[in-house]
């Protein structure tokens, strides 16, 4: 079985997807309840046990879990950007991976930001780049399904072909 496979690799979009729209409502929940602030300015860091991972308090969990859900969103971001490289020749899904791997950095300073000013200005930018990401990730997992059902269209059009022609004879 190839993992790099198009109906895997737009199944791994999806999975992407759905992770990068948890990440945002989890952003939006720490920012509306202001847990962001538990934290004190620290980043990556929480200042809790374990050389300052872990949440120092049962406050700060929404915050670390917006950290934790972000760093492996990321990793799921990079990883569907390589697949969707290697699997698919189409323009459009390059296009709408290379922008979601672009702004990613800019989003990880962006919610450093956050932490470090907690402004208004700064989350708003945060939450932008947020939607840009999701976003292009919504559109490059449109176009992958629809690429791969293009080619099981077309292998289903070419069996019944060859079963008419095996008919015929």
């Amino acid at each position: 079985m190839n993992w790099l496979d198009r109906r895997n690799v737009a199944i791994l979009g999806a999975v992407t997807t759905g992770l990068t729209f948890l990440l945002i409502l989890l952003g939006v929940y720490t920012a509306a309840t202001g847990t962001g602030l538990t934290c004190q300015g620290r980043w990556p860091l929480c200042g809790g046990p374990l050389f300052g991972l872990l949440p120092p308090n049962v406050a700060s969990y929404p915050e670390w879990i917006h950290r934790f859900v972000a760093s492996i969103t990321g990793f799921f971001i990079l990883g569907t950007a390589y697949g969707a490289w290697k699997a698919f020749d189409s323009r459009r899904i390059h296009a709408a991976v290379a922008i979601s791997i672009l702004v990613l950095p800019v989003q990880v300073l962006l919610g450093r930001q956050t932490v470090v000013t907690y402004t208004a200005g700064v989350q708003t930018l945060h939450h932008g780049a947020a939607m840009i990401i999701f976003a292009a990730l919504v559109g490059a997992t449109a176009w992958m399904f629809d690429r791969s059902n293009e080619s099981v269209r077309k292998a289903t059009a070419d069996s019944e072909s060859t079963a008419r022609t095996v008919d015929a004879d």
